[in-house]
């Protein structure tokens, strides 16, 4: 029954209704439950349920075909062609519950996926992928421990699945504040999907690097990096270009041009939207969020806040929300919402401290330390922001450094101590500002009135 799939794209006099095109189809997956199929047949199958979930968007059509796939290729199989259609639908059966927030359900068919692979190349990418969704997962021990393993087991591969490892590893050590090291693993990652011709992975290593270099500080290298992303995005698909838009406006935001971030979070939101993927859509309402506060507009920047942080929940991103809460802070605070910033902050704590995600917890502390600072217990104040400043250093998070030198300046008693932090505050924006080539951006992040202050009673 060789072609069966193709049948149902071929054109006809009148154009049949998507609505009648879904009738046609599951009764079509109904009939191959019950009959033989070949490799023409399974890779067409294979084919359209791809096109279902991205081209059409009907994810639940998508899921059924990949489940036929599934069932008409059960392991063990003496075929080989069998059991390569059969991962390739379990891989993407994975990705695409994990993309419409199904984490735990994800994680099963990798998981399975794992018993199933043969090769070692197959075992390699099993343990990368159940890596980067523990990541997501905010399971970062666990995840290390499985990125670690897959190296190991990639030693001696071809080289995509080397890549593939490294690009698991930078994920990890991006995520536990790590960041020169996962800088070093992305370098490592993207020759070998060069080399592969893969372009998603390809612009999955620069939205990694661009996210590591806004971090460290280095903003120029990191709009650089998200570019080369977008303009990769943009010619695989609409769910790629909405994540790179949402971080190449981050790195702009990062420079207070939150004009410009604006811009790009809007872009990026109405794709996400249009692609109807929840998972997509939870740093976008946070970004956006923290654009409107910025600018004044509180009452929509709040709302698009909780909205990032019900997101994260629903959808079993916990590294979404440890940066949901840690905006969510900010925001309150700066509405004189104290109580609410104070427990979005403690939460944030906690949570971080269970994850062992120390880059978060400098953002906790930071947090609770503003809130300390406005109901009079300077002491407290001072002693979370010094513990703050300790975590930002060891992960290299200069632009949270220069804000809580800046917030210690301000706090201190002592004239000599507050020009201490006030220096430091100056050198680390000096650090971040030297690189930047474009005057237009250089001049934007000096003019922040938070960066013009620290900059001006350096100077006195």
């Amino acid at each position: 029954m060789g072609g069966i799939v193709a049948t149902l794209r071929d054109p006809v006099s009148k154009p049949p209704s998507s609505h009648t095109i879904f009738v046609r189809e599951t009764a079509v997956v109904v009939h191959l439950a019950t009959s033989n199929m070949n490799e023409i047949d399974l890779r067409q199958l294979l084919d359209r349920a791809n096109e279902a979930e991205k081209v059409e968007r009907n994810y639940e059509h998508a899921q059924q075909l990949y489940k036929t796939v599934l069932a008409h290729t059960p392991l063990p199989s003496e075929t080989p062609t069998f059991h390569e259609i059969h991962l390739q639908a379990r891989e993407r059966l994975a990705s695409l519950l994990s993309l419409m927030g199904q984490q735990k359900e994800a994680l099963a068919q990798l998981e399975t996926y794992q018993t199933e692979a043969h090769t070692r190349a197959e075992k390699t990418k099993a343990l990368a992928l159940i890596g980067q969704l523990l990541t997501t997962m905010g399971r970062l021990s666990e995840a290390l421990q499985k990125q670690q393993e897959a190296l190991l087991l990639a030693t001696d591969l071809d080289t995509a699945s080397q890549a593939l490892a490294h690009l698991g590893m930078g994920n990890v050590l991006y995520q536990s504040g790590r960041l020169e090291e996962a800088l070093a693993s992305f370098e490592k990652a993207l020759p070998g999907f060069v080399q592969a011709g893969d372009q998603e992975q390809q612009l999955r290593v620069r939205n990694w690097q661009g996210m590591a270099y806004a971090r460290l500080g280095q903003t120029d290298k990191s709009i650089k990096a998200f570019q080369e992303g977008l303009r990769l995005a943009r010619q695989i698909g609409e769910r790629a270009a909405s994540v790179l838009l949402n971080n190449l406006g981050e790195a702009y935001q990062n420079l207070f041009d939150m004009e410009q971030a604006l811009i790009y979070h809007e872009e990026g939101m109405q794709l996400a939207e249009s692609t109807q993927l929840a998972s997509n859509m939870a740093d976008l309402a946070r970004n956006l969020g923290v654009d409107l506060v910025y600018l004044g507009r509180m009452e929509e920047g709040i709302a698009y806040l909780y909205r990032a942080l019900s997101i994260s929940e629903e959808t079993g991103q916990v590294v979404m929300k440890l940066q949901t809460l840690y905006s969510l802070a900010l925001a309150e605070a700066q509405q004189g919402n104290w109580t609410m910033a104070q427990t979005h902050a403690q939460v944030l704590l906690e949570l971080a401290q269970e994850k062992k995600a120390r880059a978060y917890e400098a953002d906790a502390l930071h947090a609770l330390g503003v809130c300390y600072k406005e109901q009079g217990a300077i002491a407290q104040a001072e002693q979370a922001w010094q513990q703050a400043s300790f975590l930002a250093h060891e992960t290299e998070q200069r632009m949270l450094l220069w804000q809580i030198h800046a917030e210690l300046a301000e706090a201190a008693m002592d004239d000599g101590l507050a020009d201490v932090h006030r220096r430091i505050a100056a050198e680390v924006i000096e650090q971040i500002v030297y690189p930047i080539a474009d005057k237009k951006l250089r001049e934007k992040f000096l003019n922040a009135p938070a960066v013009k202050a620290v900059m001006a009673a350096n100077a006195e």
